[in-house]
């Protein structure tokens, strides 16, 4: 077969493979190319370009024509129904989207869940400060029903804007299956799977101590509970024959028990004995014990213990059977076991205690400078108060009653056994050390706003269980839950009437609501109908499951920032490898913080946040999505700024003018004013168009590059391939390319059909600009356009099309420009300068001699003479290339001695730069103590100056 044979073969293969989608629409009109704006303006054309995405049905993977049978499921991360929505969100809509599209086109049934979280904690505060700056009033003003009522509509009215939002950024999820972790199906989710571990003894209501925001009044999980480096006093203080340490001496008011290690010697003569104290409010009772909790070498290595303001001190009073005295009550005050002290907030009381004390010559000594991490409120930043509450829990050590292993080894083993992948996978031992230390799980919160616990007391013969939840009208007093001798409480999905035991109807529902990361546990599949579309369930048997949930579920990844892959994460596996006995997803991808231009984490109160609104009005979604894929990679902050994302709205802008010079070009004109339905792939192909070296070395690219996109995506390298595709595009096909075709000026239809290719292969990265020039592209054909792009096929790389010969002949052009381009900037020589070249070719004669014209244009010559051998002529700079030598004939434009003398001049000033990085380099005080990017910048300008200096050496040789 000729070479134009299997070429025009080839041609047509690779056209029929582009434009076989079936028809999608008809006789729409379009702006002429001429027409085209000479600068993108998204604004123009985002709004429309969705409306055309969502009514074609593109998002709903029900609709789609073909026939799909691999499923590709995403559930989003669902933002809290409290507001605007922040770079981080805009992040995870960029990434999630990108994957969605990718598996779209590559023909998978793509389904991406959109939502919304009713962020309990969060929301509750953010009304409750509304209504009091509206209004001053508070919720216990309201009432319970009318407040509920007031956050409802906060809600409806924050959910639409957040749609918007979610839009704004290009977000092709399925609208249809919208989800809401508050609305009626997931709220009977969240009931029925309470209800299940209730009876599979896997939640339980007890006393136990818990993390207390005074401010929130409401109990936190331990994750929820950050920590705040702080300085502050220690204080020793004599109690009895021992000095006990304490940062808090305004809880010690009934401290009665001393604790020593067993092997300490020196409280050995005190360990089982009994003795009077003079203590705070008079003399006290003391006793000492003796228990390896202790360390010795931790202050004097004794202490007195407070079990109801320590989680330690808590599982010693368990253990040794000590008295419970809450000290400090709920609402951050001190309780009447405070004597005189009662009612006074914590930081006075504490100065009270210390004036006091050191009346009475207790104070042993005070570290003014005790540095300790303060445990504080991931919401509202309030130190948090250790109380001992009723509370319910979820035990995650215990094996359910109907069998199976506990919560706990079952979201070990999900990670450990590979059935789920986290990216990057150094946050598996992160993972495992979590999940080792984790302890039973409080999910009671003392807020109106959330799932309320589906259990009910009866109020007939009655008693009083103790649990410290607060009133309306008293926040620091007892609430009576009503725990029957009679009648237990009920735990059911549905409310009742009456209660089954004695057939009262004096019933009243547990006030409390459930930790919304409850409710956030079952997202993956109660947002495709659970436990409606499972036939049965049980925590360990198997359960058969129908309709959304059979054919999405295990979801494919889950993305989402890695500060929240125990907030959420792991809660995921948790509960639905107990309730459907699988995981929850394949893969977890996990991105970085969104930070600022200097490495700060963005906040309002700094002001340097970055609204993802603005920054799409003025520069357009597409860039703000590149300025968040391209540079980042998984589990690692990404650095956003202003000129950052203009920076990726110039590259949005290229790409666009890419499009307006290809869809000027004459190609196929003879034909454009027949109407086609699609590009002309059959017929046959001018052979007096000549199929050059430039279209089989841009066709061979191509096919590397399909390749390495394609393999980068589905790896989850979606800044690497992004890279690949900007260089690709700016590089190969505008740089090189497009200005060959200008010169050889008889374009043929591999230009139209690479541009197809790179319109397809950019889709998932800059949707709306390629969807404009997907349409163009067929305008420009004159013919139907038979399908949205979201819809297009993703290309396929054939490998008997890569031709190494074409990219090695063409590579050789490639240098010889170079070359010639940076002996100019070497020389000095100006731009406009044309020179003569003459180029002793040898073995590669044909290739430089048919070529010669496009070198000299490239290179800005006025003559370029190719002959097989050459002697060099005088005054002429000689420049290698393979094994051929290009004389740079400059004769009367460079003065060669003075400039042989300025480049000694510059090799020198070079070697003494380089040597002074290499010192910074190799100082290990340097590299150790300096900030690792900062390090990363001085390696980068080393290579850089190493490259410049070899530079100089050959063009001096």
């Amino acid at each position: 077969m000729s070479v134009k044979t299997m070429l025009f073969h080839l041609q047509k293969s690779l056209f029929l493979l582009v434009f076989k989608e079936s028809a999608f629409y008809t006789n729409v009109p379009h702006m002429t190319v001429e027409q085209l704006e000479k600068a993108y303006e998204a604004a123009k054309y985002e709004e429309k370009i969705y409306k055309e995405w969502e009514d074609a049905g593109a998002f709903n993977p029900d609709t789609l024509t073909k026939k799909r049978k691999e499923s590709f499921t995403i559930a989003m991360p669902p933002p809290n129904v409290t507001g605007q929505l922040h770079m981080g969100h805009a992040a995870m809509l960029a990434i999630e989207d990108l994957m969605v599209r990718f598996e779209r086109m590559r023909g998978k049934k793509a389904l991406w869940v959109p939502g919304l979280d009713h962020a309990s904690i969060a929301t509750q505060n953010v009304v409750e400060k509304k209504i009091w700056k509206e209004e001053k009033k508070t919720r216990h003003d309201l009432g319970r029903e009318e407040f509920l009522k007031r956050v409802d509509v906060f809600v409806q009215e924050s959910k639409n804007v957040i749609r918007t939002q979610i839009k704004k950024m290009g977000a092709s999820c399925d609208w249809s299956r919208e989800r809401y972790t508050l609305d009626e199906g997931l709220s009977r989710a969240v009931r029925t799977m309470f209800v299940r571990m209730y009876e599979d003894g896997l939640i339980y209501r007890g006393n136990r101590i818990v993390n207390w925001c005074t401010r929130c009044a409401s109990t936190l999980a331990d994750d929820e509970v950050n920590y705040r480096e702080e300085r502050s006093r220690f204080y020793y203080l004599k109690y009895g024959p021992v000095v006990i340490g304490t940062a808090r001496p305004e809880t010690k008011f009934l401290d009665k028990v001393i604790v020593v290690h067993p092997d300490d010697t020196r409280y050995m003569e005190f360990v089982g004995k009994k003795f009077d104290v003079e203590w705070i409010d008079g003399k006290v009772q003391a006793s000492v014990v003796a228990d390896a909790i202790v360390d010795p070498a931790m202050g004097t290595g004794a202490m007195t213990i407070t079990p109801a303001h320590s989680f330690e001190d808590f599982l010693l009073a368990q253990k040794y059977g000590f008295a419970v005295h809450q000290i400090i009550g709920m609402d951050g005050k001190m309780t009447e076991a405070a004597g005189g002290m009662a009612g006074m907030p914590v930081a006075e009381c504490r100065a009270k205690v210390v004036e006091r004390l050191q009346q009475k010559g207790l104070i042993d000594h005070i570290d003014e400078n005790y540095v300790h991490n303060l445990s504080v409120c991931y919401r509202c930043d309030t130190p948090i108060q250790p109380l001992v509450s009723k509370q319910w829990f979820v035990a995650v050590d215990k094996k359910p009653k109907n069998g199976g292993k506990s919560l706990k080894a079952r979201s070990i083993d999900a990670v450990r056994k590979e059935k789920i992948t986290i990216v990057p996978d150094r946050f598996n031992k992160t993972y495992f050390q979590w999940m080792d230390n984790l302890h039973d799980w409080c999910i009671s919160r003392q807020l109106w706003f959330g799932h309320r616990i589906p259990v009910w007391y009866c109020k007939g013969n009655q008693e009083s269980g103790i649990g410290n939840h607060g009133t309306e009208k008293s926040p620091n007093s007892l609430f009576i839950i009503h725990d029957s001798k009679t009648c237990p409480p009920i735990v059911q999905i549905d409310p009742i009437k009456a209660c089954p035991s004695c057939g009262s109807k004096e019933l009243e529902q547990d006030p409390d609501t459930l930790d919304t990361w409850f409710s956030a546990g079952l997202w993956t599949f109660s947002t495709l109908g659970w436990p409606m579309n499972q036939s049965q369930s049980s925590g360990s048997g198997h359960a058969t499951k129908k309709n959304d949930l059979q054919t999405f579920h295990p979801t494919s990844v889950m993305e989402t920032g890695y500060d929240i892959l125990f907030f959420w994460v792991a809660r995921m596996i948790m509960m639905t490898t107990y309730a459907l006995d699988e995981v929850p997803f394949k893969t977890v991808y996990l991105h970085g913080l969104v930070r600022d231009k200097f490495g700060k984490k963005m906040s309002k109160s700094k002001g340097n946040g970055i609204d993802p609104l603005d920054m799409i009005a003025k520069y357009g979604a597409d860039a703000v999505r590149l300025s968040l894929i391209i540079g980042g990679t998984p589990g690692n902050d990404v650095r956003l700024y202003d000129e950052k994302i203009a920076g990726f709205r110039n590259f949005v802008n290229k790409l666009w003018n890419i499009g307006r010079f290809v869809l000027s070009q004459p190609s196929s004109s003879s034909e454009r004013s027949e109407s086609r339905s699609s590009l002309p792939a059959g017929r046959q192909v001018d052979q007096a168009r000549t199929i050059t070296l430039a279209d089989r070395w841009i066709l061979s690219r191509l096919q590397r590059v399909i390749v390495s996109v394609t393999d980068d995506c589905a790896q989850f390298r979606f800044s690497q391939a992004g890279e690949r595709l900007r260089d690709f595009t700016w590089g190969d096909f505008a740089d090189w390319y497009l200005e060959i075709k200008k010169i050889e000026g008889d374009p043929n239809d591999f230009l139209l059909s690479t541009f197809d290719f790179l319109l397809r292969l950019w889709h998932p990265y800059t949707p709306y600009v390629t969807e404009v020039l997907w349409e163009h592209l067929h305008e420009t054909c004159n013919m139907k356009r038979e399908t949205l792009l979201i819809l297009a096929e993703w290309p396929k790389s054939e490998k008997k099309y890569i031709d190494i010969a074409s990219e090695n002949a063409f590579a050789l052009l490639q240098k010889s420009v170079m070359v010639i381009r940076n002996a100019r900037a070497i020389y000095r020589i100006p731009a406009a300068t044309k020179l003569n070249v003459m180029i002793a070719a040898r073995a590669q004669f044909s290739l430089f001699a048919e070529n010669q014209s496009i070198i000299a244009r490239l290179a800005n010559l006025a003559s370029c003479t190719v002959t097989k051998e050459a002697e060099r002529p005088n005054d002429a700079v000689p420049l290698s290339v393979g094994k051929s030598v290009i004389y740079l004939l400059v004769g009367g434009i460079v003065d060669v001695v003075k400039e042989q003398e300025r480049i000694k001049g510059e090799i020198e000033k070079q070697m003494a730069y380089v040597s002074n990085l290499e010192k910074k380099l190799s100082n290990e005080e340097f590299t150790k103590k300096a900030p690792a990017e900062i390090v990363e910048q001085e390696r980068a300008k080393w290579e850089v100056a190493r490259e410049e200096l070899e530079r100089l050496r050959e063009f001096l040789a």
